[in-house]
């Protein structure tokens, strides 16, 4: 399988670049500069917005961990879900994109999203809106195979690869144990490439959760 990453260099999408090349698939990355995170893996310096079909026309699954950025126009979380649309719609591709905590709900009775809660951090509240919104033009697709894959609240940028992770389909936050939602970012990316090979998840929201981060 071939699998086009973009945000090849960056803190998730590096993590998922290894796994899916230690896997034996062949990765096509995206970057935004010529540092490269693994030398097995075809790389290409360009933008998620300047990126084209043909570009990923011999790929079989997009995985995106493209993020704006906390200091960029948060409608570019959006713009990104449209450009998605552009890249994968009518075609076989099975696109899985990393989403935001902030766009689940809090819990199982979806009144409330993450992101309009008091706690949530008023510097992603409109990142999380837009990601949110992105979702949504995700869901009116009719002839698209789409993952998007959001992390749980405390995304551990140190935390191992447990392999133990829990997935959630019904678009809230997971809790795990020990009352933490909580997910490290060698679990999702593991989940995102297992996603990718099993051809699961298709046309839902999800959310990931390490079961036990070992102390």
């Amino acid at each position: 399988m071939k699998i086009a990453v973009i945000g090849a260099n960056g803190n998730l999408g590096a993590r998922v670049t290894k796994q899916a090349l230690d896997r034996g698939h062949a990765v096509k990355g995206f970057l935004h500069s010529v540092r490269t995170p693994d030398a097995r893996a075809e790389f290409v310096v360009k933008s998620l917005f300047d990126i084209t079909r043909e570009d990923i026309a011999d790929c079989d699954v997009l995985i995106s961990a493209y993020g704006s950025g906390f200091h960029a126009d948060p409608k570019l979380n959006l713009q990104a879900f449209l450009q998605y649309k552009e890249l994968c719609d009518n075609s076989d591709r099975h696109l899985i994109a990393i989403g935001g905590a902030g766009s689940l709900y809090t819990d199982e009775t979806h009144s409330t999203y993450c992101y309009e809660t008091p706690e949530h951090p008023d510097f992603l509240r409109e990142i999380s809106r837009n990601i949110k919104l992105g979702i949504d033009e995700l869901k009116k697709t009719t002839a698209m195979n789409w993952t998007v894959v959001c992390p749980s609240s405390f995304f551990d940028p140190e935390g191992p690869l447990t392999g133990n992770y829990e997935i959630g389909t019904e678009g809230h936050l997971l809790f795990n144990e020990a009352g933490e939602s909580r997910v490290t970012y060698n679990d999702l990316a593991c989940a995102m490439v297992d996603i990718a090979e099993a051809g699961s998840c298709r046309q839902l929201q999800i959310t990931v959760l390490t079961r036990q981060v070992p102390s």
